[in-house]
């Protein structure tokens, strides 16, 4: 087995070394010895960081018999794709995995092709190795763990699991509650986020005894977004960025009825407390239906339009029940429940607008009797009941024969015979 020695010192000569060398490639590469390489050429450096743009790819190495037995090579793949490292004449070929290293040196240089042995020395860092550790909330990029999130867009209330972790859920769908694992299911550092899209109040709820921000449950009203995080020692969730409900907040809104196209509105995804409708044209034909979030809130809706024909219809988003109208120059109190809307007074500039009543549930009765008082017994009947029974009926429906009736004795104090 030949080899190069110094006249001098009769010690074995490597060629003139090259230490380290990084090779990003996406085609057959040959390597030349540092002593006859040019520059156009890669070099057999002896420290090798190789990073494939694809699969099976190769790397040649030198020719065997134009360097010293000892010379050495070591070759780390820091891509994701497996390559080949080949001898010279393509007789043999060890593939590299993804973050795998080899070490090559040459024990026989009498042809071409040469003599190599290599070690495996294992695993470095590389996107192959970030890749086995990742898990829920974690990703690779370019060899490195990353966070991430996975966004799960519902409108059926979900299976939340401990394997839920880092997802984001976005609810589309109207009120509905969602439950939390159970602690004892959950492993450490678990979380999730949310956020409501939806037109309806969405409820998240923990079970047994954990609880969220030290209460059973929250309520994340259309719009609102947060995360919720899992204390593994005490069993209980914690929020962050959901925004914290205000004792009393008003906010308003002026809308031209004129400027909107088609007959609805959809105030679903915002809906302002304070709503004023005007018309600054005077040309809608029709009237204006508005859609409400269903929601527990509180309405004060004024119809500022200045025509008779403009009428404004509200329903709760979901619901079965017959809209209610706020005509011209109405200013009506409403409340939702998230699934009716309950008209609380209702009037007209400086004129106070009641609910019509019955004989048993007056309109206008007493704190003391409220089975007493007055009410509307239809168009242009008016009702008076005492203990819930109509005692007297004013009825004018028919302008030329007005009638005063009543179910009950009259006695006139003043009047001789005194009882009719």
């Amino acid at each position: 087995m030949p080899t190069f020695t110094s006249p001098f010192t009769g010690n074995v000569i490597q060629p003139t070394d090259v230490s380290y060398f990084q090779l990003t490639f996406n085609s057959e590469q040959q390597l030349y010895w540092p002593a006859v390489v040019n520059p156009t050429q890669v070099p057999a450096a002896r420290i090798m960081d190789c990073i494939p743009q694809s699969a099976n790819l190769e790397i040649i190495l030198p020719q065997g018999n134009q360097g010293s037995v000892g010379s050495d090579i070591l070759f780390r793949n820091f891509g994701s794709e497996t390559f080949f490292i080949v001898c010279f004449t393509k007789l043999h070929s060890y593939p590299l995995a993804p973050g795998e290293s080899k070490y090559f040196y040459l024990t026989d240089n009498s042809d071409d092709e040469g003599e190599w042995e290599n070690v495996t020395f294992g695993t470095g860092t590389s996107s192959a190795d970030a890749a086995s550790l990742q898990g829920a909330g974690l990703i690779t990029l370019s060899g490195k763990l990353a966070v991430t999130g996975n966004i799960v867009s519902v409108s059926s209330v979900p299976n939340i699991l401990d394997s839920s972790r880092a997802a984001t859920f976005v609810w589309t769908g109207g009120s509905a509650t969602f439950t939390l694992p159970t602690a004892l299911s959950l492993s450490a550092g678990w979380f999730i986020s949310f956020r409501n899209n939806g037109s309806g109040t969405l409820t998240i709820t923990g079970q047994g005894s954990s609880l969220i921000n030290g209460i059973a449950n929250i309520t994340v009203n259309p719009g609102d977004s947060g995360t919720l995080i899992f204390q593994q020692s005490t069993g209980n969730f914690f929020t962050v960025g959901l925004s914290v409900p205000t004792n009393v907040t008003f906010t308003s809104a002026t809308y031209d009825v004129d400027a909107i196209p088609g007959t609805t509105l959809s105030l679903v995804s915002y809906a302002p407390i304070i709503q004023t409708y005007v018309a600054l044209s005077s040309t809608r034909a029709v009237n204006l239906d508005v859609t409400l979030p269903a929601v527990t809130q509180l309405y004060v809706l004024v119809n500022d339009t200045g025509e008779a024909g403009y009428n404004v219809t509200f329903q709760v988003s979901g619901s079965l029940q017959t809209p209610i109208a706020v005509t011209d120059g109405q200013v009506s109190l409403v409340l939702s429940d998230g699934n009716f809307l309950y008209v609380l007074s209702q009037n007209t500039t400086s004129i106070f607008l009641a609910s019509d009543g019955s004989a048993a549930a007056p309109s206008f009765s007493f704190n003391s009797d409220q089975a007493t008082g007055m009410y509307l017994d239809g168009t242009s009947v008016l009702g008076l009941s005492a203990n819930g029974i109509n005692m007297m009926l004013v009825d004018n429906t028919n302008t030329l024969d007005p009638q005063i009736s009543t179910p009950a004795t009259f006695n006139a104090g003043l009047i001789g015979g005194g009882t009719f």
